[in-house]
């Protein structure tokens, strides 16, 4: 029976610079013979797919509490294919978890406590990193493509700062992205490292 595999999801708004640290982690991890597999929410799942169709419409016709309701039910069965993958030994890098949920459906005014049950009985990440960056600054480096429903700065300015109580009551671990990409990838590679006790 393989050891089981560490889950570690990144956190941030768009523009935070996920992809990139998720790519260079990910090569990093390779190099160090860590089988791994990038996963990211909403999923490519059914309900993933859906979402990901509404989020590009340009227009947020749901109330709030749908889209977590819709997110909750992608990450059920989304959660059930990380489980496997960590039984069998394999780390799962994963682009959002149920902190995005926590942070954007509760920056459009949703309950927390009862967003808050919906993760009940979810997984439990390893290590959360939050990607920190103003929201001002995340537009400009996502301004060259279509914007998603959930890209706005005041309503990102909610977001991150639900995002900043998470770190700061010890749900994730805050890295600042306002400095260069060889900065942030160093704190991201000490803070794996620690977790999984390799030398990457």
């Amino acid at each position: 029976m393989p050891n089981r595999g560490y889950f570690i999801v990144f956190e941030g708004v768009d523009g935070s610079g996920k992809s990139t640290q998720i790519e260079l982690l990910s090569e990093k991890l390779r190099k160090a013979g860590v089988d791994h597999i990038i996963e990211r929410e909403p999923s490519s799942g059914a309900i993933g797919r859906l979402i990901r169709q509404y989020a590009e419409a340009g227009e947020r016709y749901m109330a709030a509490e749908t889209e977590a309701l819709l997110f909750n039910a992608d990450r059920f069965e989304h959660a059930r294919r990380i489980e496997t993958y960590l039984n069998e030994g394999i780390t799962i890098i994963c682009d959002r978890f149920f902190h995005s949920t926590l942070a954007y459906q509760g920056g459009s005014g949703v309950d927390l406590s009862w967003l808050k049950s919906l993760q009940r009985f979810t997984l439990k990440p390893d290590l959360v990193i939050l990607l920190d960056i103003d929201p001002d600054a995340s537009l400009i480096r996502v301004s060259g493509r279509s914007l998603t429903v959930f890209e706005n700065n005041i309503y990102l300015r909610k977001v991150r700062k639900l995002y900043l109580q998470f770190a700061e009551a010890g749900e994730m671990i805050r890295v600042d992205t306002n400095r260069t990409v060889d900065e942030v990838e160093s704190d991201v590679r000490r803070l794996v490292s620690d977790l999984m006790k390799v030398d990457l």
